[in-house]
């Protein structure tokens, strides 16, 4: 009897030690990593021959900049959030998968993002976090309101299908239009999928677009589904309101003004 308790003792023991290992893994804070590009960096179902995926090496001269926008856009989120949902940020020169280029896209835990001298900082974080929108999204799907996403749209609209699809169509364009935002859409390429659709609103959003606000208070079905966003990220942190939302607004606008001064001074 005693070396049966002994026994029992031990497997509860080893069992709490794997349970404490595996939970410590999952919460840690995320990496940023620059300098790497090898097949490695992909889940190995991304390495078979319909994906391909493959990246280039982000040239030593961008790893900085690279880090500092990843750096940027992790500090807009609760720690917790970020521990109990992202591993890694990985910045590359550049990105393909299933016969196209992308500025980013995401695994399971794990953000891929360009860096390109032409793109201004604002650009490139904005893709960072519509590449974390999907985990997120993928992680919570209960806290959003598809149904209520759907009934915004036109009643015989239907998503073309994914983002894929979209860029070998040429159906990406990430360019606001009067007529796209009539219908409830940002740009073109939100109408590939209700997750790009979403995407779409979340990267505006955190970094504070001016573009995206003005729609806001001009579009019924543009605000309309900035509610279902912001009350997602409600759901997941009670910090992320509507309020913090409007912070980020108003920061981005106080940056663009600063620089403006600072370009006409000169």
């Amino acid at each position: 009897m005693k070396r049966l308790t002994l026994l029992l003792a031990l497997i509860i023991s080893v069992h709490v030690a794997f349970a404490q290992t595996v939970n410590d893994e999952q919460n840690v804070d995320p990496q940023i990593v620059v300098d790497q590009a090898s097949s490695d960096i992909f889940p190995s179902s991304w390495l078979t021959p319909e994906v391909d995926a493959k990246a280039g090496a982000l040239d030593i001269e961008k790893q900085q900049r690279g880090r500092e926008i990843a750096s940027k856009m992790l500090a807009k989120y609760p720690v917790a959030v970020l521990k109990a949902n992202l591993k890694c940020i990985y910045t590359i020169e550049w990105i393909s998968y299933s016969g196209v280029k992308a500025g980013g896209t995401n695994s399971r835990d794990t953000v891929y993002a360009i860096i390109k001298d032409q793109v201004p900082d604002a650009k490139l974080e904005e893709i960072m976090h519509a590449e974390f929108s999907s985990i997120l999204l993928r992680n919570f799907p209960t806290y959003f309101g598809t149904e209520s996403w759907q009934h915004i749209n036109s009643p015989d609209f239907h998503y073309r299908g994914n983002g894929v699809e979209a860029i070998k169509k040429q159906q990406a364009s990430e360019n606001l239009s009067e007529a796209l935002l009539e219908e409830g859409f940002l740009n073109e390429y939100a109408k590939a999928s209700t997750e790009e659709d979403f995407n779409s609103f979340v990267g505006r959003l955190f970094v504070g677009d001016s573009g995206l606000w003005e729609a806001v208070e001009k579009y019924p079905r543009i605000k309309a589904k900035a509610d279902l966003v912001i009350n997602f990220y409600g759901k997941l942190a009670p910090s992320l309101t509507e309020k913090f939302f409007n912070s980020l607004r108003q920061a981005a606008t106080e940056a663009e003004s600063a620089t403006k001064t600072t370009i006409t001074k000169g």
